[in-house]
Protein backbone atom coordinates (compact mmCIF):
# COMPACT_ATOMS: atom_id res chain seq x y z
CA UNK A 1 0.00 0.00 0.00
CA UNK A 2 2.88 2.46 0.79
CA UNK A 3 4.73 1.94 -2.52
CA UNK A 4 1.22 3.06 -4.30
CA UNK A 5 1.41 6.28 -2.14
CA UNK A 6 5.09 6.66 -3.38
CA UNK A 7 4.50 6.12 -6.67
CA UNK A 8 0.98 8.02 -6.97
CA UNK A 9 2.61 10.86 -5.02
CA UNK A 10 5.48 10.84 -8.04
CA UNK A 11 3.37 10.49 -10.57
CA UNK A 12 1.18 13.58 -9.07
CA UNK A 13 4.48 15.35 -9.08
CA UNK A 14 5.62 14.68 -12.72
CA UNK A 15 2.91 15.61 -14.00
CA UNK A 16 2.09 18.75 -12.61
CA UNK A 17 5.62 20.07 -14.21
CA UNK A 18 7.01 20.57 -10.49
CA UNK A 19 9.12 24.13 -10.59
CA UNK A 20 12.53 23.63 -9.43
CA UNK A 21 12.55 24.84 -5.45
CA UNK A 22 15.49 25.16 -3.57
CA UNK A 23 16.39 25.99 -0.36
CA UNK A 24 17.94 29.97 -0.15
CA UNK A 25 18.36 31.34 3.21
CA UNK A 26 16.14 34.17 4.00
CA UNK A 27 13.51 33.03 1.74
CA UNK A 28 9.91 30.47 2.23
CA UNK A 29 10.97 27.54 2.66
CA UNK A 30 11.00 24.97 0.00
CA UNK A 31 7.57 23.11 0.08
CA UNK A 32 8.64 19.09 1.52
CA UNK A 33 7.60 16.17 -0.58
CA UNK A 34 7.72 13.69 2.40
CA UNK A 35 5.19 10.72 3.97
CA UNK A 36 4.31 10.89 7.45
CA UNK A 37 4.88 7.26 9.01
CA UNK A 38 1.08 6.00 8.23
CA UNK A 39 1.91 6.53 4.55
CA UNK A 40 -0.18 10.39 3.87
CA UNK A 41 1.75 12.99 2.19
CA UNK A 42 2.57 15.54 4.76
CA UNK A 43 4.11 19.02 4.58
CA UNK A 44 4.92 21.87 6.59
CA UNK A 45 1.62 23.45 6.06
CA UNK A 46 0.47 21.26 8.45
CA UNK A 47 3.06 23.52 10.93
CA UNK A 48 1.91 26.96 9.78
CA UNK A 49 2.38 29.81 12.26
CA UNK A 50 4.70 27.83 14.09
CA UNK A 51 8.67 27.97 14.37
CA UNK A 52 10.34 24.39 13.03
CA UNK A 53 13.63 22.60 13.62
CA UNK A 54 13.59 20.27 10.13
CA UNK A 55 16.17 17.30 11.14
CA UNK A 56 17.29 15.01 8.06
CA UNK A 57 18.64 12.14 9.25
CA UNK A 58 19.19 8.47 8.64
CA UNK A 59 19.20 5.10 10.75
CA UNK A 60 22.88 4.39 10.28
CA UNK A 61 24.41 7.83 11.17
CA UNK A 62 25.94 7.70 14.79
CA UNK A 63 25.12 11.46 15.00
CA UNK A 64 21.68 11.68 14.03
CA UNK A 65 20.64 8.99 17.11
CA UNK A 66 22.98 10.80 19.24
CA UNK A 67 20.90 14.08 18.29
CA UNK A 68 17.75 12.24 19.04
CA UNK A 69 17.29 12.31 22.61
CA UNK A 70 18.05 15.68 22.78
CA UNK A 71 15.63 17.02 20.52
CA UNK A 72 12.80 14.83 22.35
CA UNK A 73 13.55 16.96 25.20
CA UNK A 74 13.89 19.79 23.59
CA UNK A 75 10.39 19.39 21.79
CA UNK A 76 9.20 18.77 25.09
CA UNK A 77 10.86 21.73 26.74
CA UNK A 78 9.82 24.18 23.99
CA UNK A 79 6.07 22.76 23.26
CA UNK A 80 4.52 24.80 20.79
CA UNK A 81 6.91 27.52 20.52
CA UNK A 82 9.12 25.12 18.17
CA UNK A 83 8.07 22.15 16.60
CA UNK A 84 10.85 19.18 15.90
CA UNK A 85 10.35 17.72 11.97
CA UNK A 86 12.26 15.08 11.40
CA UNK A 87 12.88 13.94 7.72
CA UNK A 88 14.46 10.25 7.47
CA UNK A 89 16.06 9.73 4.23
CA UNK A 90 16.41 5.90 4.35
CA UNK A 91 14.73 3.82 1.89
CA UNK A 92 11.35 2.35 2.57
CA UNK A 93 12.92 -1.00 3.03
CA UNK A 94 14.93 0.53 6.41
CA UNK A 95 12.78 -0.11 9.76
CA UNK A 96 12.91 2.86 11.84
CA UNK A 97 10.33 1.94 14.04
CA UNK A 98 12.43 0.05 16.57
CA UNK A 99 14.86 3.26 16.54
CA UNK A 100 12.07 5.89 16.86
CA UNK A 101 10.56 3.40 20.22
CA UNK A 102 14.24 3.26 21.76
CA UNK A 103 14.64 6.84 21.65
CA UNK A 104 11.05 7.71 23.03
CA UNK A 105 10.18 9.87 20.07
CA UNK A 106 6.96 11.92 20.08
CA UNK A 107 7.59 14.42 17.70
CA UNK A 108 6.30 14.66 14.06
CA UNK A 109 8.71 11.84 11.68
CA UNK A 110 8.26 12.04 7.84
CA UNK A 111 9.82 9.79 4.97
CA UNK A 112 11.39 11.37 2.25
CA UNK A 113 11.86 8.10 -0.16
CA UNK A 114 11.92 10.01 -2.95
CA UNK A 115 14.68 12.33 -2.46
CA UNK A 116 13.11 15.13 -3.64
CA UNK A 117 12.86 16.96 -0.12
CA UNK A 118 16.76 16.50 0.29
CA UNK A 119 17.27 17.78 -2.96
CA UNK A 120 15.70 20.71 -2.86
CA UNK A 121 17.14 21.19 0.64
CA UNK A 122 20.86 20.93 -0.26
CA UNK A 123 21.31 17.67 2.32
CA UNK A 124 24.17 16.14 1.44
CA UNK A 125 24.53 14.02 4.48
CA UNK A 126 22.61 13.47 7.88
CA UNK A 127 22.42 15.14 10.31
CA UNK A 128 21.16 18.69 8.49
CA UNK A 129 19.28 20.90 10.25
CA UNK A 130 17.40 24.08 8.85
CA UNK A 131 15.73 26.35 11.12
CA UNK A 132 12.44 27.73 9.96
CA UNK A 133 10.55 30.77 11.35
CA UNK A 134 7.00 31.40 12.01
CA UNK A 135 6.35 32.90 8.56
CA UNK A 136 7.92 30.04 6.99
CA UNK A 137 11.25 31.84 5.74
CA UNK A 138 14.26 29.35 6.25
CA UNK A 139 16.60 30.88 8.79
CA UNK A 140 19.55 28.76 8.76
CA UNK A 141 21.21 25.74 7.66
CA UNK A 142 23.12 23.40 9.33
CA UNK A 143 25.59 20.27 8.39
CA UNK A 144 26.08 17.95 10.88
CA UNK A 145 25.38 16.91 14.42
CA UNK A 146 24.61 19.57 17.32
CA UNK A 147 25.84 18.84 20.82
CA UNK A 148 23.32 19.56 23.74
CA UNK A 149 24.27 22.93 24.60
CA UNK A 150 23.97 24.17 21.04
CA UNK A 151 21.06 22.43 20.49
CA UNK A 152 19.76 24.40 23.34
CA UNK A 153 20.94 28.07 22.70
CA UNK A 154 19.03 26.91 18.61
CA UNK A 155 15.96 26.54 20.34
CA UNK A 156 15.87 29.41 22.56
CA UNK A 157 17.43 31.98 19.28
CA UNK A 158 14.67 30.14 16.89
CA UNK A 159 11.89 30.50 19.70
CA UNK A 160 12.67 33.99 20.43
CA UNK A 161 11.98 34.65 16.07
Amino acid sequence: MRWINVLTFAILVLISGCKEEKLVVGQQAPALATFDLQGGEAGLERWRGKAVYLNFWSAGCGGCLAEMDALEALSKKWGDNVVVVAVNTDPATVNIDDLLVKHQVSYPVLRDQLKISQERYQVIGTPTSVLIDRDGRVLELHQGMRKPPELDATFARLAAR
